[in-house]
């Protein structure tokens, strides 16, 4: 169901997203947990929803591709590695109080919860992983852990992310491990894409457009194709 998706990149792309962003007030970390807890909150509900009745309608219906196919080892492995996030603990707080966790005791900046949402995206695409309440805990923790790697100058070691995580550090070692492995390490988020996400997280606190995410990165988030441009408009200087 298209209603239990986060938002893919080529979607992303249909949302206004000007280079306006620094000159309106920066959506500030609260608020960036409210909107995405919630988010994901529904998108949990959803997800389960749709799960428990495509399986209780049709059981052989996840086996069409390769569920349990050996005679391809890449899916075969990329399986092991996303059930390695289904741990079949449930957290014992609420997605806004873990969430709030990470800014308070590991100081995450509202630009790493966009790109830990934008890394989520990738793995509902390209590895079928979505967000449950199974695998919340385990997910969170690693994509808010890989995207504060790739997007702050420093951070905290891993095991101080796994206690605030409430994992242990050799578990969330492997998980980022994983983690990597079924993003393909595409940990890359275009300026572009960027923004837009911001904006989706924008319009779902106010269609009025009154606050707006800070769309100032610690360094540049350039794909390709951006890349390109920008080095045609050097040349022609």
């Amino acid at each position: 169901m298209a209603t239990s998706e986060l938002p893919s990149e080529s979607d992303a792309f249909a949302f206004p997203c000007g280079d306006d962003g620094t000159t309106s007030p920066a959506l500030s970390p609260p608020v960036v947990i409210s909107v995405l807890a919630s988010i994901l909150e529904r998108h949990i509900a959803l997800n389960e929803r749709a799960m428990a009745a495509a399986s209780g309608l049709d059981q052989s219906a996840p086996g069409d591709k390769d569920d349990d196919d050996d005679s391809d080892p890449a899916a075969a492995a990329a399986r092991k590695r996303a059930r390695a996030f289904d741990g079949g603990t449930v957290l014992d707080m609420s997605l806004h109080a873990f969430l709030e966790r990470f800014s308070r005791y590991a100081h995450v900046s509202p630009q790493v919860y966009v790109v830990a949402y934008a890394y989520l995206d990738r793995l509902r695409r390209g590895a079928g992983v979505r967000v449950v309440r199974a695998n919340a805990q385990r997910l969170l923790t690693t994509a808010i852990l890989v995207a504060s790697k790739f997007v702050e100058d420093r951070n905290y070691r891993n095991s101080y992310f796994a206690a605030v995580g409430g994992l242990a550090a050799a578990e969330l070692s492997a998980l980022e491990l994983d983690f990597l492995f079924l993003m393909q390490f595409r940990l890359n988020v275009c300026a572009g894409v960027f923004r837009s996400y911001c904006r989706h997280l924008e319009r779902e606190v106010s269609h009025g457009g009154w606050y707006r995410v800070d769309r100032r990165l610690g360094r540049p988030l350039v794909c390709a194709g951006e890349a390109r441009a920008q080095q045609r408009q050097a040349a022609a200087v």
